[in-house]
C-alpha cells in the first residue's frame, strides 16, 4: 500500500478465522480484532508481518504489508540569520527575498539557514551547508551583493530558494596613507589625520612632484585639480623663486561625498643670481662682446653722440638693476646718459639678486671723440665799430679807433667749451678778458687762435684795428653820446676809466673797463646818477667777478640811459689816490 509522507505511522486490526488462534504483528501479539500499536513508517517501503498461529500452537501463517511513505516536499526554512545585518522584512519561511544593509567596514559575512524539515537540504551560494550551521565567508563588495539559499525537499524535486541582497555601503574613508614629495622634508611629520604641512627648498629646485597614496585604493585624488592615481607620481609642479607655492592634494572617498584637503606650502630659497644675460648700448659697439661672466666692457662713439642708453637684461627675471644710480626695469633702455666730450664717461650697472644681498657690478667706460669745433660764438672787443658784424664763420674784422684809443681788451668766449683760446699767442679762458692791448697808431693786427678739443682741429680770427693818427675822437659817436666823452690820458699808475658802456649783449663795451685796476685789489668804486644818488658801490672792482654793467647793486635794478659819474679811489705803494669823472650810459 502507498501513503503520503504526512503519514508517519500506521495501525493494524487483524481478525483471526479461527478465534482461537494467535496473532502476532511485526512480532508484537495482537488480540484478533483490536488495533495494533502505531507501526512507525518510514519514507520508502515499509514491511510490515502479521504471523497467524492455529489453536494447535504449530500450525502458522504469515501475511505481509508492504507500506510505502512518499518522500517528503517540505523545502522551506524555518529560519535564517545573517552573522551582520538585519533581514528586511523579518523572515517569514514564506518570504523568499531579503535586503541587509551593512557599513563598509563589514567585508564579509556568513549565513545559517535552518530547514523546516530536517530532511530537507540546503546550498548557500552553491555551497551545501547543513541545517542550523553557518556558512563560509562570504566576500562583500561595495553595493549589492546577492546571496541564494536554495533548499531542497526530501523528494529530490522541490526547492525552494531565499535570496539575500546585502548593500555593503561606499568607503567614507578620504585620508591619505603617505604623502611622497621629491624635494625638501614635510614639517611636520605626515600623519593621516594631519592636513597643513610645509616644506623649504633650495633655489635649484624649480619643480616639486608629489606620490600620493590613499588609505582606501577606492579613494580618488586630485593634486592642484589634476587626477592621480593612488601611488603614482605627479607631473612636476612648478615652484616660484623666493616665494611660497601652495599644492592642495584632494581625496575623495568612495563614497563621493566625503573630502579630505592636504595642503603642503612649498616655500623656494630667492635666487642668488645676479648675472646679466645682455647689454645693448643706444650708440657704439661693446668691446669685448657681452659674456655674463665679464664685468668691464668700453665702447666709443662719435662725438656727435652726446648722451647714451644702456639696456640691460638680467639673467634670473627677479633680479634688479641699478644704472648710475637709477632704477632700471630689465630688457628696457636707461634715461640718457651724459657724455663728456673727449674722454670716457663710466657707466655702472649694479645687478641685486632676488636673495638681496648677492651683487654684481657692470662696468661700461663709454669714450666720446673730442670735439671738433674752432668756432667761436662773439669775440667781445671793448672797442666798437667791428666790421662786418661778428658771425662764427667769419674769421677777418676791422676796427677804426680814434687816436684816443691807445689800449684794447676782448672777451672771447668759444661755441665748445672745451675748446683752447689763445689770443696774440697768450692763452685766453673762454669768456674772460685778456690783459690789456696796446694800440699804436696804425694798423694793429690782434690774432684769436682757437683749438678744438681734439687737439688738431683750429680756427684763427684776425682783428685789425687801426688807431687814428689824430683828429676828433671818435668813441663818443660810436657808443651814441651827443657830446665827446672825454677819455683821460693814461696815468703813470696805468689807471684808465673807459667812459663808454653798451650793456646790449654784443660783447662790446658790456661794462664798466678800468684799466690796469686788478693790480691795485685795494680799491674802492662808487657811481652816482645825476641827482646824486649811489647806485653803484663794491671794492675790489676787478672787471670781472665784480664790475658794473648798467644794473645798481643798490636795489638790483637796470638805469636808465644817460650819463653818471663815478668816484674811484685806490691805493698805490701806500698811498690813496682819487679819481673822478663821468660814464656814458647807453643800450
Amino acid at each position: 500500500m502507498a501513503v503520503g509522507n504526512g503519514i508517519s505511522s500506521i495501525a493494524l486490526t487483524p481478525i483471526t478465522t479461527d478465534p482461537l488462534a494467535t496473532l502476532k504483528v511485526n512480532g508484537a501479539t495482537v488480540a484478533s480484532g483490536s488495533a495494533s500499536a502505531a507501526l512507525p513508517l518510514n519514507v520508502g517501503t515499509n514491511t510490515i508481518t502479521t504471523v497467524v498461529t492455529a489453536q494447535d500452537g504449530i500450525t502458522t501463517k504469515m501475511y505481509t504489508l508492504t507500506a510505502t511513505r512518499a518522500a517528503s516536499g517540505n523545502a522551506n526554512l524555518s529560519l535564517l540569520k545573517l552573522s551582520n545585518g538585519t533581514l528586511n522584512p523579518v523572515f517569514s519561511a514564506g518570504t523568499t527575498g531579503y535586503t541587509i544593509d551593512v557599513n563598509n567596514s563589514v567585508v564579509s559575512v556568513t549565513v545559517t539557514p535552518t530547514t523546516g524539515v530536517a530532511t530537507s537540504t540546503v546550498t548557500i551560494n552553491g555551497a551545501t551547508v547543513p541545517s542550523g550551521a553557518a556558512s563560509g565567508a562570504i566576500a562583500l563588495n561595495v553595493g549589492a551583493n546577492a546571496i541564494n539559499t536554495v533548499v531542497t525537499a526530501q523528494d529530490g524535486v522541490t526547492t525552494k530558494t531565499y535570496t539575500l541582497t546585502v548593500i555593503r555601503a561606499a568607503s567614507s574613508n578620504a585620508n591619505l596613507s603617505t604623502l611622497g614629495q621629491s624635494a625638501g622634508g614635510l614639517t611636520p611629520a605626515f600623519s593621516s589625520g594631519t592636513t597643513s604641512y610645509t616644506s623649504s627648498v633650495s633655489n635649484a629646485i624649480a619643480t616639486i612632484t608629489l606620490k600620493p597614496v590613499s588609505s582606501d585604493a577606492n579613494a580618488t585624488i586630485k593634486v592642484n585639480g589634476t587626477t592621480v592615481t593612488s601611488g603614482t607620481i605627479t607631473a612636476p609642479i612648478a615652484v616660484a623663486e623666493g616665494a611660497q607655492t601652495v599644492i592642495s592634494t584632494v581625496v575623495t572617498a568612495q563614497d563621493g561625498a566625503t573630502t579630505k584637503t592636504y595642503t603642503l606650502t612649498v616655500t623656494r630659497a630667492p635666487s642668488t643670481n645676479a648675472t646679466l644675460s645682455g647689454i645693448k648700448l643706444s650708440n657704439g659697439t661693446l668691446s669685448p662682446a657681452f659674456t655674463g661672466a665679464t664685468v668691464s666692457y668700453t665702447a666709443s662713439v662719435a662725438n656727435s653722440v652726446a648722451t647714451i642708453m644702456i639696456t640691460p637684461a638680467t639673467t634670473d627675471p627677479a633680479a634688479t638693476i641699478i644704472v648710475n644710480g637709477i632704477a632700471v626695469t630689465s630688457g628696457t633702455a636707461s634715461n640718457p646718459i651724459a657724455l663728456a666730450e673727449g674722454g670716457p664717461t663710466a657707466i655702472t650697472i649694479a645687478v641685486t639678486a632676488q636673495n638681496g644681498t648677492t651683487m654684481d657690478t657692470y662696468t661700461v667706460m663709454v669714450t666720446r671723440a673730442p670735439s671738433t669745433n674752432a668756432n667761436l660764438s662773439t669775440l667781445g672787443q671793448s672797442v666798437g665799430g667791428l666790421t662786418p658784424a661778428f658771425s662764427a664763420a667769419t674769421t677777418s674784422y676791422t676796427i677804426n679807433a680814434s687816436n684816443a684809443t691807445e689800449k684794447m681788451i676782448l672777451k672771447p668766449v668759444s661755441s665748445d667749451a672745451n675748446a683752447i683760446i689763445k689770443v696774440n699767442g697768450t692763452t685766453v679762458v673762454s669768456g674772460t678778458i685778456t690783459t690789456t692791448i696796446g694800440l699804436a697808431v696804425g694798423p694793429n693786427t690782434i690774432t684769436t687762435t682757437v683749438t678744438a678739443q681734439n687737439g688738431t682741429t683750429t680756427k684763427s680770427y684776425t682783428l685789425t684795428v687801426t688807431r687814428a693818427a689824430g683828429g676828433a675822437d671818435s668813441f663818443a659817436a660810436g657808443i651814441g653820446v651827443s657830446k665827446q666823452a672825454e677819455t683821460p690820458a693814461l696815468a703813470d699808475d696805468g689807471i684808465q676809466v673807459h667812459q663808454g658802456v653798451s650793456p646790449n649783449g654784443d660783447g662790446i663795451n658790456d661794462f664798466l673797463m678800468i684799466d690796469n685796476i686788478s693790480q691795485y685789489p685795494d680799491n674802492k668804486l662808487m657811481i652816482m646818477n645825476r641827482n646824486g644818488q649811489m647806485v653803484f658801490e663794491t671794492r675790489g672792482y676787478d672787471n670781472s667777478s665784480k664790475v658794473f654793467d648798467g644794473h645798481s647793486n643798490k636795489n638790483g635794478q637796470m638805469q636808465l640811459p644817460g650819463t653818471y659819474f663815478y668816484q674811484l679811489d685806490y691805493t698805490v705803494s701806500g698811498i690813496t689816490k682819487h679819481k673822478t669823472g663821468f660814464i656814458v650810459l647807453k643800450y
